[in-house]
């Protein structure tokens, strides 16, 4: 009896253990099954998020100017204009109206990614269409109905599967820079020699400037050796409205070429790191007084950590130049495009210096040209050529789903 009794537990625990086993392959499967499940959701949801941020970048890479399959812009003054790019099919599930004379559809660069994308100027309360300009002359750019560039409205709509995601950008063509004559400065500063030429009117265009703006009152120009000043309506402006000039640099430091950290250095045009790197050589004039010219295009920043940056021995470049601190040229400068500084610049020792465009300071302007010539001539090209070509700026991004 004894033995059937254990017989008998024996079969009851391997029943038990049987139905324990079932029990817990059964959730193991489920378990599993379920892991499964999440992450085959979690990877279209990552795809489809990674479809919008590519529709996203696609848009922004077509509404630059330069760019090989451009998105134009044919109605920029327009509430009603509105872009879409993707296929037929999901451009009309989105709203496009093929008969619309407002509606633009483009096809998407690449096939991989399911998404569509929906492009359409951002206007105020009222209707009014958004620009991003500087409004007020301060050097610092915001949203305004009266000046600068559009601001675009881009939606991407992404899908993998089942899963969907949408994400929305503000962004604009960068504006010019604004430059208010071919010299403008905010301390007191001294203009000196018989071969120094500050000259206002536009050596590319029609956009006439006065030779110096300056946010000092009338004697805060010094003149010595006869130099020359022009420009329309006025050679010399005083009591100008102050730009932001570091608030300028800020805005463009993070898009900068060459970057270099120094304090109280000096770089010479064979040198690297310096003007070797390579920031373009303009074509010169016919002479010292005309514009010179230029196909390229840089950002070159100096933070000299409140000293200053010595340029020296024949320095070119084409494009923007940002310096926080100081900035000395010595010697022969060749610049086209926009010289830009939150401290002094000075125009020291022999050789010439041709800058053609625009230059602003932070603080005074020394122009000793012993042994040489310097010469600031205003020209609207090279100016407006440093933003024109450039990647759009992204003003706010947010997913929406």
């Amino acid at each position: 009896m004894k033995q059937k009794n254990e017989k008998g537990m024996v079969l009851v625990v391997v029943i038990m253990l049987l139905a324990t086993l079932t029990i817990l392959g059964t959730a193991a499967f489920m378990q599993t099954a379920t892991d499964l499940k999440i992450s085959g959701k979690y990877k279209t949801n990552e795809e489809a998020f990674f479809a919008a941020e590519t529709g996203i970048e696609e848009a922004r890479a077509r509404l630059r100017k330069n760019a090989s399959s451009p998105l134009i812009d044919g109605h920029p003054a327009a509430a009603q204009w509105v872009a879409y790019i993707g296929t037929d099919t999901k451009a009309h599930n989105k709203g496009w109206d093929s008969g619309n004379p407002m509606h633009l559809k483009l096809a998407s660069l690449q096939t991989a990614l399911n998404y569509v994308v929906i492009v359409r100027h951002q206007t105020d309360s009222w209707g009014n269409i958004l620009y991003w300009g500087d409004q007020d002359g301060d050097g610092i750019c915001e949203r305004n109905i009266s000046k600068g560039k559009n601001i675009y409205i881009v939606t991407s709509f992404g899908s993998s599967g089942l899963s969907t995601a949408v994400i929305e950008a503000e962004m604009t063509r960068l504006p010019p820079i604004e430059s208010p004559a071919a010299l403008y400065v905010e301390a007191v500063t001294a203009i000196q020699g018989t071969s120094t030429h500050v000259i206002g009117t536009d050596g590319c265009g029609i956009s006439d400037k006065p030779g110096i703006v300056t946010t000092g009152a009338v004697g805060s120009i010094g003149f010595s050796g006869n130099p020359t000043v022009s420009g329309s309506p006025n050679d010399i402006e005083y009591n100008a409205t102050d730009i932001n000039i570091q608030a300028i640099v800020d805005s463009f430091k993070d898009m900068a070429d060459f970057t270099y950290e120094v304090a109280g250095a000096t770089h010479t045009g064979s040198a690297v790191p310096g003007p070797g790197d390579g920031w373009g050589t303009p074509a010169a004039g016919a002479t010292q007084q005309d514009p010179s010219s230029c196909a390229c295009n840089t950002i070159v920043h100096y933070d000299t950590h409140n000293t200053d940056i010595k340029l020296s021995g024949g320095v070119t470049g084409c494009g923007i130049l940002l310096v926080e601190g100081d900035l000395d040229m010595h010697g022969d400068f060749f610049w086209y495009g926009i010289v830009i500084a939150t401290g002094s610049v000075r125009f020291t020792g022999g050789g010439n210096k041709n800058l053609t465009g625009s230059l602003l300071a932070g603080g005074s302007v020394d122009a000793d040209i012993i042994g040489g010539n310097s010469n600031i001539i205003y020209c609207s090209d090279a100016v407006n050529d440093q933003t024109e070509n450039r990647p759009l700026r992204i003003l706010s991004w947010k997913e929406l789903r």
